[in-house]
């Protein structure tokens, strides 16, 4: 039923049986071939339809980067169903609210990890469908490996069709719900296959990576899968399997620099490192391509439309490219526009607009959200920046976050450089407060090199002596790590509530358990 034109399930499946006597999957000491991970996943298939599931149901996968949540991923795209996958480590309410909104008729889950989740799920969702990845606590839902494996393991005929919805992807902002982007199973003619390589998922499958991996085993290639970032644990996955590529966001590519193993640890097979996210410290990534070679490639991306721009593993040698996104893919257009939608002419920062060949089929219940950010074919990202006369983009931050101090926008990115430049900072996140009258206060707060001495009050002063006066942050917190919601972006509301404690710390005494903080009543 599939249809013309290729897909993403339809890709992913072919790669497998490319070559199906090679290893498609490690993970911990169990290795999958092609063929184990084309009999599981028609296994699985099969086992779900006999549930009564099929085209145009929803299935919710709660799990972690193990090989069975990646193969029924695939089993339920392949039998015509959506998916959707919320962060494993979420709190089990945000879990249960998610795979409501999701509108899911079966929920899939790790009895390992999720059980308490699956256990409020079946409770708020009583017609939905329970199936537990192996034995389950008091018999919460059907072992679904168990019933798979009475089933055939021959070829499965694909169910879906390539307009309808494969998967319901979750992303959002710093503060409030997720939304919930709509994505086809026609495959856009981009990104391109890359040859066979060894591809390492330490980030949740339900992110950017889980895409990266169905790209490898599309290719041809192997994924080695980790349940979860550890430094120690990547580098001594890299030496052993000969890893050519993988994907870190800067807060853990910074973890996999800091690491005492680095040094003495083979990375000479890595050809990749990707990363995305947060703007990240260019001192950092010269760091990174200084010790790691030419590897580095960075992408400007939003689940809502894929890949906008990119820099180059030969751009990063360039100092003057490392504060950029990179410039946009050749079939991908960028506007930057003021608030009236006139557009803006080099080096001027404003909204970023943007259309790709990737872009969402829209939001997951919400007509009226998609309608706003959709219009002909250009998507409003939400985020500001500028591009230069050379084409390089550069992202300001995010729309919402940036702060009108006296009277002046003032952006992230103008906090959190300064601060970046100074070698004891690891990471800097520009976050706003507002005061009794309602004007907005802008803070920094700050993950610092372990060992450092260096104190809030310094950071300030610093802030002020590398940036523009009115951007110096009136508090500076100093954490051992940057706070991360569970999609891994900086979680503004609990670092509103540490100023919050900070500066109750200091107008009653100080507890001591209070974050190091400096502000402009110090008169720093």
């Amino acid at each position: 039923m599939a249809g013309a034109g290729p897909t993403y399930t339809g890709l992913v499946l072919e790669g497998l049986a490319r070559d199906p006597g090679r290893v498609a999957i490690r993970s911990g000491s169990d290795a999958l071939t092609g063929q184990d991970c084309l009999d599981a996943v028609h296994r699985l298939a099969r086992a779900l339809e006999r549930a009564g599931l099929g085209r145009g149901d929803g299935v919710t996968v709660l799990a972690g980067n193990r090989p069975e949540a990646l193969l029924v991923r695939l089993a339920a795209n392949l039998l015509g169903c959506r998916v959707a996958m919320p962060y494993p480590d979420a709190p089990p309410a945000e879990q249960v609210a998610l795979t409501d909104f999701a509108g899911t008729d079966a929920l899939v889950f790790d009895p390992r990890r999720c059980s308490a989740a699956a256990a409020g799920i079946a409770h708020a969702l009583p017609g939905a469908v329970l199936f537990a990845l192996g034995p389950a606590p008091f018999g919460l839902g059907t072992d679904l490996l168990e019933a798979a494996a009475d089933c055939s393991p021959a070829a499965f005929e694909p169910q879906y069709r390539p307009e309808d919805v494969m998967a319901v992807r979750f992303t959002g902002g710093t503060t409030g719900r997720p939304k919930g982007v709509l994505r086809r199973f026609a495959r856009p003619p981009r990104p391109a296959l890359l040859s066979a390589s060894t591809f390492l998922l330490c980030t949740p499958l339900c992110h950017g990576g889980g895409s990266s991996a169905d790209l490898a085993l599309a290719a041809g290639g192997t994924v080695v899968l980790q349940d979860g970032f550890d430094a120690g644990a990547v580098l001594a996955a890299v030496e052993r399997y000969r890893v050519t590529r993988t994907y870190l966001p800067p807060h853990l590519l910074y973890r996999l620099l800091d690491h005492p193993l680095l040094s003495a640890t083979d990375t000479g097979s890595l050809r990749r490192v990707g990363y995305t996210g947060c703007p990240p410290s260019p001192r950092r990534l010269a760091e990174a391509t200084r010790r790691l070679g030419r590897v580095l490639h960075q992408t400007y991306s939003l689940t809502e439309c894929g890949p906008v721009a990119r820099l180059s593993p030969d751009e990063h040698l360039d100092p003057r490219l490392l504060t950029t996104a990179g410039r946009p893919y050749p079939d991908t257009g960028v506007r930057v526009l003021d608030g009236d939608g006139t557009e803006l002419p080099p080096g001027r920062t404003g909204e970023l607009w943007v259309r790709t060949p990737t872009a969402m089929a829209g939001y997951w219940r919400d007509p009226e959200l998609t309608a706003r950010v959709l219009r002909d074919g250009w998507l409003d990202t939400g985020d500001l920046g500028s591009l230069d006369a050379a084409g390089y983009l550069t992202v300001a931050g995010r729309r919402d976050p940036m702060a009108i101090v006296e009277g002046h926008n003032v952006f992230p990115r103008e906090i959190e450089e300064p601060l970046r430049t100074h070698p004891d900072v690891r990471e800097a996140v520009m976050f706003t407060t507002a005061d009794p009258d309602r004007l907005e206060r802008v803070h920094a707060a700050v993950a610092l090199a372990p060992g450092s001495r260096t104190t809030a009050e310094q950071l300030r002063r610093w802030s002020r002596e590398h940036g523009h006066a009115r951007c110096t942050p009136d508090t500076v917190l100093l954490l051992p790590a940057i706070p991360l919601t569970g999609l891994g972006k900086p979680d503004v509301a609990v670092l509103r509530a540490l100023v919050a404690a900070a500066e109750a710390g200091r107008t009653d005494g100080g507890t001591g358990r209070a974050p190091a903080v400096a502000g402009a009543r110090d008169g720093v």
